[in-house]
Formats: C-alpha cells, structure tokens, sequence
C-alpha cells in the first residue's frame, strides 16, 4: 500500500520508498527514491518488463525543502458517486484493483465538455479530435456533475475549470459557466487555446456576462516559431488578440498564461513569457508554468533527454530574469496553514491545498513604477509566518475565545514584514488589512483587489508513467468531475493507467455516429480544423 502522509511526514531525506506504476503494464511496483549527483531518482523494478530509473528532480537540495511544507488533507467523500457500493468507495479510487484513498479535498474541479478541438496539436494530452469517437457529456449530465462537485463532504468545492478538448466548441458553453455560477461556484474557468475568445468582443462579453472569471490561455512563447512547433500553426497574434478584446470590456475575466514546457522547443522562453505578462498585468494575473509529461512508449535516451523538472524550471528562470532565486518557490501546500487558521476562526472547513508538497512550486512577484521585480519573499519571512500561523490555529481550536486570535495574526504578520525591502507602491498597511479581511466576508473583494498589483508565477508538473508516484496522486487536490459521478485525480486521469481513455469511451460514440447526428456541428468543425492561410507555418 502507498505511505501514509504521516509515514511520508516521518521519513527524513533520502532515500525513500513509495510505491509506483510499471510504464508497460500499469501494475503497481515497489520504488526507491534516492540522492545521486544532486539530483533525486527514482528506480522500481517490474518482474515481467524489468529495471527504471527516471530523474526527478534536478535538485536535491529543492526537492528536501519542498518536502518540510507537506500537510495532512482533510480528504472527500462523495455520496453521489453512482458506481460507489460504500463510504470507502466514495472516499477513493482504484489503480492496478487497489484502493487509493484520496487525503485532500477538492481544490479545483475540471470538467471535460468535449473532446473535440477547433486545433491539432503534438503535444495535447487530451489527444483531441483523433480518439475515433466523440466524448460530449449533455447539458444534464454537466449539470449532475457540477451539482455532484457542490455536495461534496466534508468541504464543497468551489472552483471549477472548464476543459476538453477545446472547451468553447461546446454547444452550451455560455449555459454551462451560468449554470456553475447559479449553484454558487466561487471561482468559474475556462482552460482555453483562445481562438474563439479572439474572434469577437461579443463573445468575450457573453463569457463574461454568464459567470467565467479566468481564461487559463494556453501561451507556449512569444514568437510564432515556438507554435509552429508545438501546434502547427502561428498562434501568437491570437493570444495577442485575446488580450485586446478582454480590454473593451468591464471588469473583464482575467487571464492566466499556461506554457506547455518542452526542453529544446520553449525553455528559452521563460523570462520572454513573464515580461509578456507583466506588460498586459491589466489583464493577467499569473503564469503557470507546466512541464511536459511523457505518454506512451518512449526511449530511455529520449526521456532523459526531454526530462524537464521543477527545478529546472526554477533555475532556467532565474537565469533568464535574474527576477528569483531557489528559495523564493515555494510548494503549493505552504498556504495549506493559512486556509486552516481560516476554519478554525470561522467555525467551518475552508477549501484547503494539500496537494502533495512535490507537485508544484510558486512565487508572487511584485513590480515597482520603476521597474524594479520583488519576490514576495524578499520582505515577508514567509516560512516563519506559516509556521506560527500553524501554531496559532492549534490554540484557536482549542480555545473559547477564537476572535482573540485574528488579533495574534495581524500581530504576527505585522513581524513577519520588512518594511524597508518592500517596493514602491506596495504598503504594509495595505498587506496586514488583506490577511485580516481574508477571515471576513470581505475577502473576496480585498484578494481581488490586492492580486492586480501582483504576478502569481507558478509551475505544476504532472505526471507520466515514469515518474509516477502513488504518494504524489492520493494528495492531488486538482480533480476531475465524469458522467458517472466520480471523482479522479488528475494525474490518475490523464496519466499512468489512465481513467481518460475508460471514461471517454463509456460516455461517447463514434465519430461516424456523431457526425451523422451533429452534420451543422461537424461541418464547422471541419472548417475550424483548416489552419488559415497567414497562419500556416512558411515553407
């Protein structure tokens, strides 16, 4: 069975076991994770397909210092899960006829509208438009999915993400975001290659008007040679147009850039990609970076070579802005205590990232009227404060006069603050009123406010086969709602044995079928597919 999050909490450095999958045939094996030349590894050994050794990380030393954020998850149970025969099954998932508890609530929800694509891209991991058949759930069955999301215990999602294939190309996309937005979702998204958002402002207001507050822009680099090479096309005037329709509205939804990173094909491109960002941060609020992963059958040259790790990406970008060090990154569930404070004064469970401490690494970066970049680690002593923030939320749970201790934090945050190194334009005040109205019905409005002075940079790295790690999936808090009304990690879904291809198929028909039934759709979508002239790549 995978370690316990206490076991994994328990263990010091490396190495390490966990448990992973054989790449070939899926089965869970045994797997060592060990120090060499800096880097971490991982070796596990199938007894029918053989000996693995995959990278990791490319730095040890990151890869330890992640591992001191890991937080217990307060774990789901789903009830409206139609395959479920018990509490266990609705608390779980199966890989290799084993039951994997899942330890983290539902951080962010995605729900696949289509498989179908108006692009074809090498690099999607949806393999949209050639699976041979149409996966399309009907507005009902989203409706059941969503409302499934909602009812979730002990903590109800509250953030969903549109997704597919391209998920505009849905026939009811603008009712499915108002749908969401009436059942009370707080955070509304669509995972988007933009070309419809670029089309026409109308279509941007008709977003906007049903409910969607961020378009996750797929953004692989700022010139056209790296979209030749990742989509076939020249993309980057889309992207740019997206970005100017956005600006005829009011209070637009925002926009996060996602770069599909591939060592050799765009990881020059990382300071080019934050400089696009911080020029338009009237419309973006962040970048997340996401490396590659490997599906299918590969060599192992050829995985060594394309191997790009979160350390690889945290040095390359440092090198290319000179903006970050390691230490500024830290992983996604160091705010895991700030969320738990938060229940424990407001007397209920809030949504909680406890996702697995290597699954992702972030920044916020500040910029100043003169130009100047600023870690939000260089004037807030971010380990320190989440250390005491954990402290003061042990007492609070324990003690009759909660409100006391909001006072305690303000007081807390108030030390953790180094005025002198904090840039221009950003004020202390301004920084303690935040964190006190985040335990307010203010909150909303004061994030809001506060996240358009600042650039989120992140970095998430999904897994494959090879890197596959059962520790890493039952903490995975980025879930996927199906038709059938379960609940499945992501990286379980979309990697290893791969609930993907089981789900589609269950829930589709041929692509014949569908498009005898669907001849208006189909013919658009044909259309769509034929790259435009100006965009085709030079011969």
């Amino acid at each position: 069975m995978p370690l316990t999050v206490k076991e994994y909490q328990n263990e010091k450095g490396l190495p390490k076991s966990s448990k992973s999958i054989c790449p070939e045939c899926k089965k869970i094996i045994h797997a060592e994770y060990y120090e060499k030349d800096g880097k971490v590894y991982a070796k596990k050994t199938c007894p029918k397909h053989g000996e693995y050794e995959n990278l990791i990380w490319s730095d040890a030393k990151m890869y330890l210092r992640a591992e001191e954020y890991a937080m217990d998850g307060i774990g789901l149970i789903n009830h409206d899960d139609t395959t479920a025969k018990n509490n266990d099954d609705a608390s779980s998932f199966v890989i290799d006829n084993t039951k994997i508890k899942m330890r983290s609530c539902t951080a962010l929800a995605n729900i696949d509208l289509t498989n179908r694509c108006n692009m074809s891209c090498p690099i999607c991991f949806a393999d949209a438009n050639h699976a041979g058949y149409v996966y399309e759930p009907s507005y009902e069955e989203v409706i059941s999915m969503l409302k499934m999301l909602r009812n979730e215990r002990p903590i109800k999602c509250t953030a969903v993400q549109f997704s597919g294939g391209e998920p505009t190309v849905y026939p009811r996309f603008f009712d499915v975001i108002k749908a969401a937005k009436d059942m009370g979702f707080a955070q509304i998204q669509v995972a988007s290659n933009g070309i419809e958002f670029s089309k026409s402002v109308e279509f941007c207001q008709k977003a906007k008007n049903s409910g969607l507050n961020t378009i996750y822009l797929s953004f692989d680099g700022v010139g056209d040679d790296v979209y030749i090479q990742a989509r076939n096309r020249k993309m980057f005037h889309i992207k740019v147009k997206v970005l100017e329709n956005l600006r005829q509205l009011d209070h637009p939804p925002s926009v996060v850039l996602v770069p599909t990173i591939v060592k050799g094909m765009n990881d020059d491109q990382l300071g080019k990609i934050i400089n696009f960002a911080f020029e338009n941060s009237d419309i973006i609020r962040g970048v997340n970076f996401q490396p590659v992963s490997f599906t299918g059958r590969i060599t192992h040259e050829d995985l060594e070579k394309g191997r790009y790790t979160l350390s690889d990406l945290v040095k390359n970008f440092g090198d290319q802005t000179g903006y970050t060090v390691d230490t500024d990154w830290y992983p996604v569930p160091v705010v895991a205590p700030i969320s738990k404070f938060a229940s424990v004064i407001m007397n209920k469970s809030m949504v909680t990232f406890t996702a697995h401490p290597h699954c992702g690494l972030a920044t916020y970066l500040f910029k100043d009227d003169k130009g100047k970049v600023t870690p939000i680690t260089r004037f807030i002593d971010v380990k320190r404060f989440i250390h005491e923030i954990n402290i003061l939320a042990d007492k609070a749970e324990k003690s009759r006069f909660k409100k006391i201790y909001i006072y305690k934090s303000v007081k807390l945050m108030n030390s953790c603050i180094d005025k002198s190194k904090m840039p221009d334009g950003i004020t202390k005040k301004a920084l303690i009123s935040t964190l006190k109205n985040i335990m307010s019905d203010k909150s909303k409005k004061t994030l809001s406010a506060f996240s358009w002075k600042m650039l989120y940079v992140g970095g998430m790295h999904f897994q494959d086969s090879y890197n596959y790690d059962i520790t890493r999936v039952e903490r995975c808090a980025v879930h996927y709602a199906t038709p059938d009304l379960r609940v499945i990690p992501f990286c379980a879904y979309n990697g290893g044995p791969e609930y993907r291809k089981e789900i589609e198929k269950k829930f589709s028909m041929p692509i014949t079928e569908w498009k005898e039934k669907h001849k208006d759709e189909a013919k658009l979508l044909e259309q769509a597919l034929i790259v435009p002239e100006d965009e085709r790549p030079d011969v």
